[in-house]
């Protein structure tokens, strides 16, 4: 692809070099040292599912010879002066069933309960999640907040640990005891697997000509220029974009009900084929939370929206926050990696979706496996 996307990504610099992303290499568990018994804090969403592992795992955590403990979500203030007065090895937060945040708004209130128990722990404990997320984006975005924690706040050593239907949970006791320094594990077939950030060649290519294109977000002017030189025989903008002299500008926020269906019908009108969606609302703007708004939420209204209509390719526009992270970046961060899933997710149902995440080549300068192989 030459195109706007490509020119923002890294200006001048060869894609060979400064493009990213994130592999999993298979990482066995490193020997662990024998231990006397010791505590864990189990806390979950209160999902009936989260419920039913937590007693899994207290179960098995005593089999190993230590101590489970909990406390109720309403008692969550108390939480310092209960680590205070009961020292742990761990706080271990459990989530639910992943139909349980199939919505962006329910996983939006996930990621609120989680950050208020990490606004509440001190740096003598670790904090874990765990999930069993099965690809579900509402899950998978936890992935960014424990980016941003790593340079937020690195005496948590927060990590985020997903497993399978088919890994017992003696896998996750084993993995919680050993104290492993990764921070991002997936458990698959009993098999453990760490995340790595790697770089690759930029190999992102969109087939551009004749045909309808919808265009969302801060790079919608330059993407339209582009797409006009190629042959496209109609572009439609989300509004506003004054001066978009080659496009159809549908006025709207593309979060809000109605607005994607507009842009798919006048893209669509006279039977022309709909061949490709650039989707980068959220990505050129100072507000973080348009990521979630603009971004997550313009991407469901627009994959409802095309259910009858898929075009031929979409194109994802993100920042580079959730493959690095960056302080006071949560919002942006998960948002990015609720993204980068449910392109993920879409590509499993055989859907088109290719995620591009711009950003700058600057990496944060920590010891952590994840960054180890650069």
């Amino acid at each position: 692809m030459t195109g706007p996307a490509e020119r923002a990504l890294s200006t001048g610099v060869p894609f060979a070099t400064s493009s990213f992303e994130v592999t999993w290499p298979e990482v066995p568990l490193p020997p662990v040292a024998p231990s006397g018994p010791g505590a864990w804090l189990l806390l979950t969403d209160e999902h009936p599912a989260a419920l039913g592992r937590a007693v899994a795992l207290a179960l098995a955590l005593a089999a190993a010879g230590d101590d489970a403990l909990s406390l109720p979500r309403d008692d969550l203030d108390e939480l310092p002066g209960f680590l205070a007065e009961r020292p742990v090895r761990g706080v271990v937060f459990l989530t639910g069933s992943p139909y349980a945040y199939h919505d962006p708004e329910a996983a939006q209130e996930l990621l609120l309960s989680v950050l208020s128990v990490v606004a509440r722990l001190g740096s003598g404990v670790r904090f874990h999640l765990v999930t069993q997320a099965g690809g579900e984006p509402g899950l998978v975005f936890l992935r960014g907040l424990v980016r941003v924690l790593a340079v937020e706040r690195p005496q948590l050593r927060a990590s985020l640990v997903d497993f399978d239907a088919r890994s017992d949970v003696d896998v996750l006791v084993r993995e919680l005891r050993s104290d492993a320094p990764d921070d991002e594990v997936r458990w698959r077939h009993d098999v453990r697997y760490a995340a790595r950030l790697a770089r690759v060649p930029f190999a992102v290519e969109v087939a551009a000509g004749p045909g309808a294109y919808v265009v969302t977000g801060g790079l919608g002017l330059a993407t339209a220029r582009w797409l006009a030189d190629t042959g496209a025989t109609r572009i439609v903008l989300c509004g506003p974009h004054p001066g978009a002299s080659d496009a159809v500008v549908i006025p709207g926020d593309i979060a809000e009900p109605g607005v994607a269906e507009r842009l798919i019908a006048a893209a669509t009108a006279d039977g022309l084929p709909l061949r490709g969606i650039v989707h980068a609302a959220g990505v050129r703007t100072d507000d973080p939370s348009a990521g979630w708004r603009h971004g997550v939420l313009g991407a469901r209204r627009l994959h409802e929206a095309t259910a009858d209509t898929p075009p031929d390719w979409w194109l994802l526009g993100t920042s580079a926050t959730a493959l690095a992270g960056a302080p006071g970046e949560t919002s942006r961060a998960t948002a990015d990696a609720w993204l980068a899933a449910f392109a993920a997710w879409r590509r499993a149902r055989g859907l088109p979706a290719t995620i591009v995440q711009l950003g700058t080549t600057r990496l944060p300068d920590l010891p952590r496996p994840y960054f180890s192989t650069l």
